[in-house]
Protein backbone atom coordinates (compact mmCIF):
# COMPACT_ATOMS: atom_id res chain seq x y z
CA UNK A 1 0.00 0.00 0.00
CA UNK A 2 1.36 3.72 -1.22
CA UNK A 3 -0.93 6.69 -1.18
CA UNK A 4 -0.53 10.53 -1.16
CA UNK A 5 -3.56 12.55 0.48
CA UNK A 6 -4.66 15.48 1.55
CA UNK A 7 -3.99 16.22 5.08
CA UNK A 8 -7.31 17.41 5.96
CA UNK A 9 -8.85 14.65 4.25
CA UNK A 10 -7.58 12.51 6.32
CA UNK A 11 -7.79 14.07 9.65
CA UNK A 12 -11.81 14.29 8.47
CA UNK A 13 -11.98 10.47 7.66
CA UNK A 14 -10.11 9.86 10.59
CA UNK A 15 -12.26 11.67 13.06
CA UNK A 16 -15.35 9.97 11.71
CA UNK A 17 -14.57 6.77 12.15
CA UNK A 18 -12.55 7.12 15.07
CA UNK A 19 -15.58 7.29 17.73
CA UNK A 20 -16.84 3.70 16.53
CA UNK A 21 -13.56 1.73 17.32
CA UNK A 22 -12.95 -0.08 20.66
CA UNK A 23 -10.45 1.72 23.39
CA UNK A 24 -10.41 -0.97 25.90
CA UNK A 25 -11.33 -4.22 24.64
CA UNK A 26 -10.36 -7.62 25.15
CA UNK A 27 -10.24 -7.96 21.24
CA UNK A 28 -6.68 -5.70 20.94
CA UNK A 29 -7.70 -5.97 16.57
CA UNK A 30 -11.10 -3.66 17.79
CA UNK A 31 -8.63 -0.45 18.98
CA UNK A 32 -7.65 -0.33 15.59
CA UNK A 33 -8.10 1.16 12.26
CA UNK A 34 -8.37 -1.15 8.77
CA UNK A 35 -6.92 0.89 5.82
CA UNK A 36 -7.88 0.41 2.58
CA UNK A 37 -6.00 2.11 -0.76
CA UNK A 38 -8.39 1.19 -4.03
CA UNK A 39 -8.37 2.59 -6.92
CA UNK A 40 -8.60 6.12 -6.44
CA UNK A 41 -10.06 6.53 -2.69
CA UNK A 42 -8.44 5.27 0.69
CA UNK A 43 -11.64 3.80 2.79
CA UNK A 44 -10.94 3.47 6.21
CA UNK A 45 -12.53 1.01 8.48
CA UNK A 46 -13.78 1.33 12.52
CA UNK A 47 -15.69 -1.22 14.50
CA UNK A 48 -16.48 -1.93 18.09
CA UNK A 49 -18.37 -5.21 16.78
CA UNK A 50 -22.09 -3.16 17.68
CA UNK A 51 -21.46 -0.52 15.46
CA UNK A 52 -19.21 -0.77 11.94
CA UNK A 53 -18.26 2.01 10.35
CA UNK A 54 -16.50 2.51 6.91
CA UNK A 55 -15.72 6.09 5.10
CA UNK A 56 -14.12 7.40 2.11
CA UNK A 57 -12.38 9.72 0.42
CA UNK A 58 -10.34 10.46 -2.68
CA UNK A 59 -6.51 9.83 -2.92
CA UNK A 60 -3.61 9.08 -4.96
CA UNK A 61 -3.15 5.77 -4.92
CA UNK A 62 0.36 4.61 -5.82
CA UNK A 63 -0.45 1.24 -4.90
CA UNK A 64 -3.34 -0.56 -3.17
CA UNK A 65 -3.45 -2.78 -0.18
CA UNK A 66 -4.84 -2.82 3.40
CA UNK A 67 -3.24 -1.81 7.07
CA UNK A 68 -4.10 -2.39 9.89
CA UNK A 69 -2.81 0.51 12.53
CA UNK A 70 -4.02 1.87 16.30
CA UNK A 71 -6.64 4.09 15.36
CA UNK A 72 -5.84 6.80 18.40
CA UNK A 73 -2.62 7.13 17.45
CA UNK A 74 -2.64 7.46 13.90
CA UNK A 75 -5.59 10.04 14.38
CA UNK A 76 -3.37 11.82 16.98
CA UNK A 77 -0.46 11.65 14.89
CA UNK A 78 -2.92 13.86 11.19
CA UNK A 79 -3.79 16.56 14.00
CA UNK A 80 0.14 17.22 13.86
CA UNK A 81 1.23 16.71 10.53
CA UNK A 82 3.07 20.23 9.16
CA UNK A 83 2.50 19.89 5.20
CA UNK A 84 -0.62 19.54 3.76
CA UNK A 85 0.32 16.79 1.10
CA UNK A 86 0.65 13.08 3.27
CA UNK A 87 2.86 10.21 2.03
CA UNK A 88 1.72 6.86 3.82
CA UNK A 89 3.51 4.02 2.73
CA UNK A 90 2.91 0.08 4.19
CA UNK A 91 6.23 -1.37 3.83
CA UNK A 92 8.64 -4.35 6.29
CA UNK A 93 5.18 -4.43 8.86
CA UNK A 94 5.45 -0.66 9.80
CA UNK A 95 2.94 1.97 8.32
CA UNK A 96 5.28 4.73 6.81
CA UNK A 97 3.78 8.15 7.21
CA UNK A 98 6.09 11.06 5.57
CA UNK A 99 4.64 14.88 5.62
CA UNK A 100 7.03 17.71 5.29
CA UNK A 101 9.86 16.49 7.46
CA UNK A 102 8.28 14.72 9.92
CA UNK A 103 8.27 11.06 9.61
CA UNK A 104 6.74 8.55 11.70
CA UNK A 105 6.93 4.56 11.69
CA UNK A 106 4.11 2.63 13.00
CA UNK A 107 3.36 -1.24 14.00
CA UNK A 108 0.71 -2.83 12.41
CA UNK A 109 -1.73 -6.00 12.97
CA UNK A 110 -2.66 -8.12 10.71
CA UNK A 111 -5.47 -6.99 8.55
CA UNK A 112 -7.28 -10.38 8.05
CA UNK A 113 -8.23 -9.95 12.07
CA UNK A 114 -9.83 -7.26 11.49
CA UNK A 115 -14.31 -7.82 11.61
CA UNK A 116 -15.45 -7.52 7.87
CA UNK A 117 -18.27 -5.12 7.40
CA UNK A 118 -21.31 -7.13 5.55
CA UNK A 119 -22.72 -7.18 2.47
CA UNK A 120 -25.53 -4.26 1.92
CA UNK A 121 -28.39 -5.70 1.21
CA UNK A 122 -29.66 -4.63 -2.08
CA UNK A 123 -32.80 -6.53 -2.28
CA UNK A 124 -34.25 -4.38 0.33
CA UNK A 125 -33.35 -1.10 0.20
CA UNK A 126 -35.02 2.49 -0.15
CA UNK A 127 -33.74 5.72 -0.03
CA UNK A 128 -34.02 8.74 2.46
CA UNK A 129 -32.80 12.08 2.51
CA UNK A 130 -29.95 13.27 4.80
CA UNK A 131 -31.63 16.00 6.28
CA UNK A 132 -34.57 14.13 6.66
CA UNK A 133 -32.68 11.61 8.81
CA UNK A 134 -30.90 14.24 10.27
CA UNK A 135 -34.24 15.58 11.39
CA UNK A 136 -35.22 12.20 12.48
CA UNK A 137 -32.97 11.73 15.10
CA UNK A 138 -33.19 15.24 16.39
CA UNK A 139 -36.48 15.07 16.93
CA UNK A 140 -36.98 11.60 18.91
CA UNK A 141 -33.61 10.31 20.44
CA UNK A 142 -34.47 13.17 23.15
CA UNK A 143 -37.19 10.48 24.50
CA UNK A 144 -35.79 7.62 24.56
CA UNK A 145 -35.47 5.60 27.67
CA UNK A 146 -32.21 5.99 30.14
CA UNK A 147 -33.33 2.63 32.17
CA UNK A 148 -30.77 0.00 30.98
CA UNK A 149 -33.97 -2.47 32.74
CA UNK A 150 -35.97 -1.16 29.22
CA UNK A 151 -33.60 -2.42 26.76
CA UNK A 152 -35.91 -1.51 23.76
CA UNK A 153 -36.62 1.70 24.46
CA UNK A 154 -32.99 2.13 24.66
CA UNK A 155 -33.05 2.70 20.68
CA UNK A 156 -35.26 4.55 18.10
CA UNK A 157 -37.46 2.43 16.01
CA UNK A 158 -37.30 2.67 12.56
CA UNK A 159 -40.66 1.40 10.89
CA UNK A 160 -42.32 1.49 7.49
CA UNK A 161 -46.12 2.43 7.79
CA UNK A 162 -48.42 3.79 4.83
CA UNK A 163 -45.45 4.18 2.51
CA UNK A 164 -43.67 6.18 4.52
CA UNK A 165 -40.97 5.72 7.51
CA UNK A 166 -42.27 6.59 10.89
CA UNK A 167 -39.14 7.53 13.67
CA UNK A 168 -40.62 6.80 17.30
CA UNK A 169 -38.37 7.20 20.55
CA UNK A 170 -40.52 6.85 23.97
CA UNK A 171 -39.48 5.80 27.61
CA UNK A 172 -42.93 5.63 28.67
CA UNK A 173 -43.80 8.90 29.71
CA UNK A 174 -43.22 10.72 26.81
CA UNK A 175 -42.98 9.55 23.11
CA UNK A 176 -41.73 11.92 19.91
CA UNK A 177 -42.38 10.56 16.36
CA UNK A 178 -41.30 11.89 12.94
CA UNK A 179 -42.11 10.96 9.70
CA UNK A 180 -39.97 10.10 6.70
CA UNK A 181 -40.83 10.44 3.04
CA UNK A 182 -38.87 7.72 1.08
CA UNK A 183 -38.30 6.54 -2.64
CA UNK A 184 -38.00 2.62 -3.18
CA UNK A 185 -39.90 -0.06 -1.69
CA UNK A 186 -38.20 -1.70 1.05
CA UNK A 187 -39.91 -2.77 4.36
CA UNK A 188 -38.30 -2.56 8.26
CA UNK A 189 -39.63 -2.53 11.71
CA UNK A 190 -35.88 -2.48 13.31
CA UNK A 191 -35.14 -0.60 16.43
CA UNK A 192 -31.51 1.39 16.16
CA UNK A 193 -29.07 1.83 18.95
CA UNK A 194 -28.54 5.27 20.74
CA UNK A 195 -24.87 4.66 19.32
CA UNK A 196 -25.25 4.47 15.75
CA UNK A 197 -27.43 7.19 15.50
CA UNK A 198 -25.19 9.09 17.41
CA UNK A 199 -22.66 7.75 14.94
CA UNK A 200 -24.91 8.96 12.20
CA UNK A 201 -25.25 12.68 13.54
CA UNK A 202 -21.31 12.87 12.93
CA UNK A 203 -21.77 11.26 9.34
CA UNK A 204 -24.28 13.41 7.95
CA UNK A 205 -24.19 16.64 6.42
CA UNK A 206 -27.76 16.68 5.39
CA UNK A 207 -27.12 16.99 1.30
CA UNK A 208 -26.69 13.53 0.71
CA UNK A 209 -29.36 10.58 -0.03
CA UNK A 210 -28.88 7.71 2.43
CA UNK A 211 -29.81 4.48 1.32
CA UNK A 212 -30.95 2.16 3.83
CA UNK A 213 -31.67 -1.24 4.32
CA UNK A 214 -31.84 -4.27 6.83
CA UNK A 215 -31.48 -8.06 7.96
CA UNK A 216 -32.71 -9.51 11.01
CA UNK A 217 -29.74 -8.71 12.95
CA UNK A 218 -27.96 -5.82 11.54
CA UNK A 219 -29.39 -2.19 9.83
CA UNK A 220 -27.42 -0.28 7.26
CA UNK A 221 -26.93 3.14 5.95
CA UNK A 222 -25.43 3.93 3.13
CA UNK A 223 -24.14 7.03 1.17
CA UNK A 224 -21.18 7.40 -1.65
CA UNK A 225 -18.43 8.39 0.91
CA UNK A 226 -19.38 6.05 4.00
CA UNK A 227 -21.01 3.14 5.47
CA UNK A 228 -22.64 2.40 8.48
CA UNK A 229 -23.84 -1.17 9.95
CA UNK A 230 -25.02 -1.70 13.20
CA UNK A 231 -26.34 -4.09 15.34
CA UNK A 232 -29.87 -4.07 16.15
CA UNK A 233 -31.57 -3.65 19.47
CA UNK A 234 -33.76 -6.87 20.33
CA UNK A 235 -36.77 -6.69 22.13
CA UNK A 236 -40.61 -5.75 22.35
CA UNK A 237 -41.65 -1.94 21.36
CA UNK A 238 -44.99 -0.40 21.79
CA UNK A 239 -47.70 -0.09 19.66
CA UNK A 240 -46.97 3.97 19.04
CA UNK A 241 -50.48 3.91 17.01
CA UNK A 242 -52.66 3.38 20.19
CA UNK A 243 -50.98 5.83 21.70
CA UNK A 244 -51.43 9.06 19.95
CA UNK A 245 -54.93 10.48 20.81
CA UNK A 246 -57.18 11.26 18.05
CA UNK A 247 -60.06 12.89 20.05
CA UNK A 248 -59.18 16.29 21.87
CA UNK A 249 -61.12 18.44 24.90
CA UNK A 250 -59.62 21.50 24.39
CA UNK A 251 -56.35 22.88 22.18
CA UNK A 252 -54.53 26.34 22.12
CA UNK A 253 -51.80 28.28 19.79
CA UNK A 254 -49.45 29.56 21.55
CA UNK A 255 -45.54 30.99 20.41
CA UNK A 256 -42.61 28.48 20.79
CA UNK A 257 -40.56 30.66 22.19
CA UNK A 258 -42.86 32.68 24.64
CA UNK A 259 -43.48 29.51 26.07
CA UNK A 260 -40.44 27.40 26.42
CA UNK A 261 -39.35 30.34 28.37
CA UNK A 262 -42.28 30.79 30.87
CA UNK A 263 -41.94 26.41 31.49
CA UNK A 264 -37.76 27.42 32.03
CA UNK A 265 -38.57 30.79 34.44
CA UNK A 266 -41.27 28.63 36.20
CA UNK A 267 -39.36 25.69 36.89
CA UNK A 268 -35.89 27.53 38.13
CA UNK A 269 -37.59 27.01 41.50
CA UNK A 270 -37.26 23.35 41.22
CA UNK A 271 -34.43 21.77 42.03
CA UNK A 272 -33.15 17.79 40.59
CA UNK A 273 -34.38 16.17 37.31
CA UNK A 274 -38.46 15.52 37.98
CA UNK A 275 -39.27 19.25 37.86
CA UNK A 276 -43.47 19.33 38.32
CA UNK A 277 -45.22 22.29 37.05
CA UNK A 278 -48.65 22.79 36.40
CA UNK A 279 -50.53 24.33 33.75
CA UNK A 280 -53.56 25.76 34.60
CA UNK A 281 -56.46 27.52 31.56
CA UNK A 282 -58.59 29.95 31.90
CA UNK A 283 -60.63 32.46 29.71
CA UNK A 284 -57.57 34.65 27.77
CA UNK A 285 -55.00 33.01 29.73
CA UNK A 286 -52.38 30.23 30.44
CA UNK A 287 -51.25 30.77 33.76
CA UNK A 288 -47.88 28.03 34.30
CA UNK A 289 -46.96 27.30 38.35
CA UNK A 290 -44.49 25.36 40.52
CA UNK A 291 -44.08 25.52 44.00
CA UNK A 292 -41.06 23.89 46.38
CA UNK A 293 -40.83 23.03 49.44
CA UNK A 294 -37.83 24.95 49.96
CA UNK A 295 -37.58 27.54 47.50
CA UNK A 296 -41.33 28.49 47.60
CA UNK A 297 -43.44 28.95 44.68
CA UNK A 298 -43.40 30.43 40.87
CA UNK A 299 -46.30 31.84 38.71
CA UNK A 300 -46.28 33.05 35.02
CA UNK A 301 -49.38 33.81 32.89
CA UNK A 302 -49.24 33.76 29.33
CA UNK A 303 -52.26 35.35 26.68
CA UNK A 304 -53.72 32.46 24.55
CA UNK A 305 -57.20 32.71 22.57
CA UNK A 306 -59.19 30.10 25.40
CA UNK A 307 -63.09 30.57 26.30
CA UNK A 308 -63.71 27.34 28.18
CA UNK A 309 -63.83 26.13 31.89
CA UNK A 310 -60.87 26.23 33.54
CA UNK A 311 -58.79 23.03 33.25
CA UNK A 312 -55.43 22.12 34.86
CA UNK A 313 -52.93 19.51 34.18
CA UNK A 314 -49.76 18.94 35.59
CA UNK A 315 -46.42 17.70 33.69
CA UNK A 316 -42.89 17.19 34.51
CA UNK A 317 -41.28 20.66 33.19
CA UNK A 318 -38.36 18.88 31.73
CA UNK A 319 -40.69 16.58 29.15
CA UNK A 320 -42.09 19.49 28.01
CA UNK A 321 -38.72 22.32 27.23
CA UNK A 322 -37.51 18.62 25.23
CA UNK A 323 -40.37 18.31 23.40
CA UNK A 324 -40.74 21.77 22.23
CA UNK A 325 -37.25 22.58 21.85
CA UNK A 326 -37.01 20.45 18.76
CA UNK A 327 -39.79 22.16 16.90
CA UNK A 328 -38.90 24.76 14.13
CA UNK A 329 -42.06 26.42 13.94
CA UNK A 330 -42.58 29.64 15.50
CA UNK A 331 -45.98 28.86 17.14
CA UNK A 332 -46.93 24.95 18.58
CA UNK A 333 -50.42 23.71 19.16
CA UNK A 334 -50.68 21.95 22.60
CA UNK A 335 -53.86 19.10 22.20
CA UNK A 336 -55.23 18.20 25.71
CA UNK A 337 -57.32 15.40 26.32
CA UNK A 338 -58.12 15.23 29.68
CA UNK A 339 -55.46 15.79 33.29
CA UNK A 340 -54.88 12.26 33.80
CA UNK A 341 -54.01 11.47 30.00
CA UNK A 342 -51.18 11.91 27.06
CA UNK A 343 -51.21 15.18 25.63
CA UNK A 344 -50.09 16.23 21.88
CA UNK A 345 -47.76 19.05 21.15
CA UNK A 346 -47.07 19.63 17.34
CA UNK A 347 -45.28 22.10 15.04
CA UNK A 348 -48.31 24.75 13.73
CA UNK A 349 -46.53 24.24 9.94
CA UNK A 350 -49.03 21.54 8.25
CA UNK A 351 -45.72 20.07 6.47
CA UNK A 352 -44.15 19.43 9.49
CA UNK A 353 -44.02 15.80 10.53
CA UNK A 354 -43.60 15.93 14.26
CA UNK A 355 -45.81 14.96 16.74
CA UNK A 356 -44.44 14.76 20.52
CA UNK A 357 -47.14 13.10 23.44
CA UNK A 358 -46.21 13.85 26.91
CA UNK A 359 -47.87 12.29 29.87
CA UNK A 360 -49.54 14.09 32.85
CA UNK A 361 -48.18 13.61 36.58
CA UNK A 362 -50.20 14.62 39.74
CA UNK A 363 -49.04 17.93 40.57
CA UNK A 364 -50.57 19.40 44.20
Amino acid sequence: MELVIDKNDLQNLLKKALSATEKKSALPILSNFLLEANEDKLTVQGTDLEVHVSVSVFAKIENEGKACVNAKKLTDISRLLPSNEVYIKLEDNNLKIKSGKTKYNLPVAPSEDFPQIYPFPEDNAFIITGNNLQKAINKTSYASSKEESRYALQGVLFKTLNGDIDVVATDGHRLALYTIDRTGKGEINIIIPQKALNELKKLLTGLEDVEVSATDQYAFFRTKEWILMTRLLEGAFPDYTQVIPKEFSREITIQKKEFLESVKRVSAIIEGDTKPIKLTLKPGVLELKSVSVEYGEAVDELNVEYEGEEYSIGFNAKYLIEAVEVIESEDINIKFTNPNAQTLILPVESDDRYKAIVMPMEVS
